[in-house]
């Protein structure tokens, strides 16, 4: 009987990695459209530190702006949050301000890769 149980826990635990992983449905995985919003937010907040320091006002640049498109972020993708998380520390933090959130962001944010069977890469887009 308690086989049977083991067998049958084993059996749902790996039916639902195996349906949950690949849509990226799972707890560390964070939609594009999200990553994009944390990634712009930090790229602005990096630039308005940078310029206060530096220059002694707020200013940002448009480069700022458009930082989920150069971390070639995809909002219909799902990513990896640890990943995603990484990149927003990077740019907030002492890369961004000394030397720039678009430079931080070329550095970091340029590998997140997508995740998940279906909407990611281990096979091939259709």
């Amino acid at each position: 009987m308690l086989k049977k149980i083991l067998f049958v826990a084993l059996a749902i635990s790996l039916t639902n990695c195996v349906i949950l992983n690949p849509v990226g449905a799972t707890i560390d995985r964070e939609k594009g459209s999200e990553a994009a919003s944390r990634i712009t937010d930090a790229a602005i907040q990096a630039d308005l530190v940078r310029a206060i320091v530096l220059v002694g006002r707020p200013d940002i640049t448009l480069l700022s702006l458009v930082a989920a498109d150069i971390a070639k972020i995809e909002s219909d993708k799902y990513y990896v949050k640890s990943d995603v998380d990484q990149c927003v520390s990077d740019i907030q933090g002492f890369k961004g301000v000394v030397l720039g959130p678009t430079v931080a962001n070329i550095i970091s944010c340029q590998d997140l890769k997508t995740d998940g069977y279906i909407t990611g890469d281990p096979l091939p887009s259709f």
